[in-house]
């Protein structure tokens, strides 16, 4: 693992606290991104239409996104052990909501709005604000990536567990059984594994003690804050489309939907090592190099799904896997890495907080308009066309961003 703080003794927080945020993030994101098998589930069983059933997890987003500031302001104030161990029981609440729900509108509460709460308080946004106060900048990337691997190895294993559980259980029986496994499994991890970061000047040792924080007037009267904000829209929103209809899009084409599963979970495994690859680039080369190739690779992932609706192969569905897996390396943990770079004077939990709500955002506008343009013109095309702008517009304000804080540092 990358080195932490090599200066002190305790350097086994630092590495317990990255450690235990990618199990967190493992389970957390499994359970999110497990949405698109319950998606599939939803248009085919219940008979629900694209935009209906793609407006749950845009709730979700949007519950996410409204929360995530006040989250970090708290994991500012409180600390994470308290504030992500909250989280995670409220996700387990509006999970076991979820299992009872029969009808669309219940499951949009519960799901939707309780579980989006939840997760917008153990986003990546408030995990990486702990692990960016952990590690110096030059590390900071690996150490990012590390804790972010976690999302795609959740993949790799929630997405077929998520089908084998609606097989067998039912969408509502899989629901309660991710619910129990945040009451008895997520919330015990984070009361036991997280501390709060030392302060910037201060040894380990010392970590008890309040970081300096950063208001919210500050952060507005900053160009590069604004730019974060569209670049964080623009990160999270055209991957979050894809993950949301990828089950639904290539099932479409004639391929099996346990075939499908299984090249996402592929492509979640990979996106466990881009994380980490990614991190190690951009500490080396720069976080512009490591988020602009990531878009191109997420752009191509886009080329290979229209090939597929054209040819019906399942010999494309690896390529797609390595594609979407170089993609999703870089979008969430190369934008809170630079944010964490731009705003490294304190208060990371309520800068990262407000990234995570345009995370939440973003991932809620894009599922919801590719599903909107599907239900309209009864094809993907328009909406993966969204998808192409807003990869494009992400890579053009993230340079931005990079390029006034070369200029501040002259």
């Amino acid at each position: 693992m990358t080195q932490l703080h090599s200066n002190t003794p305790d350097e086994r927080i630092a590495r317990r606290v990255v450690l235990v945020s990618g199990v967190a993030v493992f389970i957390i994101f499994g359970i999110r991104l497990s949405f698109s098998v319950f998606f599939a589930e939803f248009v085919s069983a219940e008979g629900w239409s694209n935009e209906a059933a793609a407006s749950i997890f845009s709730v979700s987003m949007l519950a996410f996104a409204l929360g995530s500031a006040p989250s970090g302001a708290l994991l500012d104030r409180f600390g994470p052990r308290i504030t992500f161990t909250g989280g995670a029981l409220l996700l387990a609440i509006g999970l076991f909501l979820s299992s009872t729900a029969t009808t669309i509108e219940q499951l949009t509460i519960a799901y939707g709005l309780i579980g989006g709460l939840g997760l917008s308080v153990i986003g990546l946004g408030p995990v990486a604000a702990n692990v960016a106060g952990w590690v110096p900048m030059h590390r900071r990337g690996r150490a990012i990536g590390i804790a972010f691997a976690g999302t795609g190895l959740g993949s790799l294993i929630f997405v077929p567990l998520a089908n084998f559980l609606i097989d067998g259980l039912g969408w509502r029986g899989a629901y309660l059984a991710l619910s129990l496994l945040c009451v008895l499994g997520l919330a015990p991890l984070l009361a036991w594994g997280q501390r709060r970061p030392p302060p910037l000047d201060l040894p380990l040792k010392s970590s008890s003690q309040a970081v300096p924080k950063m208001g919210l007037r500050p952060l507005l009267r900053k160009p590069a804050f604004w730019l974060l904000l569209f670049v964080s829209f623009n990160a999270l929103g055209p991957l979050r489309s894809l993950t949301v209809h990828q089950v639904a899009y290539i099932e479409s084409t004639g391929i099996p939907r346990s075939i499908a599963s299984a090249f996402v979970g592929l492509a979640g495994f990979l996106t466990a090592i881009t994380f980490v690859g990614w991190g190690w680039v951009s500490d080396r080369w720069g976080r512009g190099w490591a988020f602009s190739l990531g878009a191109l690779c997420l752009t191509g992932a886009v080329g290979v799904l229209i090939l597929l609706d054209r040819t019906h192969s399942v010999a494309l569905l690896p390529l797609y896997s390595l594609l979407l897996a170089l993609g999703e390396g870089t979008r969430s943990s190369q934008t809170t890495a630079l944010a964490s770079d731009v705003f490294s004077s304190g208060g990371l939990g309520l800068v990262n907080g407000i990234v995570g709500a345009m995370f939440g955002l973003g991932a809620a506008f894009g599922p919801w308009i590719v599903g909107r343009l599907k239900d309209l013109t009864g094809s993907y095309g328009p909406g993966l066309l969204v998808v192409v702008i807003m990869v494009t517009a992400s890579v053009i304000g993230f340079l931005l961003i990079s390029y006034l804080m070369k200029r501040q540092q002259k």
